[in-house]
């Protein structure tokens, strides 16, 4: 459960954690990542879990076809053999057309994977008991 805080612009936290059940160092990019680092390390149903370990292309511009990479937040694997792909973004970050185009692709791919894809925000992080 080690994890050394740094604050970015805007009050954001970013940093690294040490998994207690991996034994990996991992980047989180938001308080909201880092509780929910920390909550895994405690699920028992949690085989491992990655941080940004998949990069997914999306086409950012359609008229010049230009292509970027999103790169989700977590891959997590539970001990049945089910993986998710897990976006942990504020809620009202969700219809932004850039965020749009990201979390389509990812659906695409993850069903290609066989991998579900999951966007989570404060709701269903208050519902987990992570946030207050």
């Amino acid at each position: 459960m080690a994890a050394k805080k740094r604050r970015r612009k805007g009050g954001r936290k970013r940093g690294k954690y040490v998994s207690q059940k991996m034994g990996v160092t991992m980047t989180y990019r938001s308080g909201w990542e880092l509780v929910y680092f920390q909550w895994l390390d405690t699920v028992s149903t949690v085989l491992k879990f990655y941080s940004e370990s998949i990069k997914i292309p999306y086409v950012a511009n359609k008229k010049t076809g230009k292509t970027r990479n999103y790169i989700p937040d977590l891959l997590v694997v539970y001990t049945d053999g089910t993986r998710k792909l897990i976006e942990i973004k504020p809620k009202s970050k969700l219809l932004q057309a850039t965020n749009v185009k990201k979390f389509h692709a990812a659906e695409e791919w993850c069903t290609v994977q066989g991998i579900e894809f999951v966007i989570l925000t404060e709701v269903e992080l208050k519902l987990l008991g992570i946030l207050k």
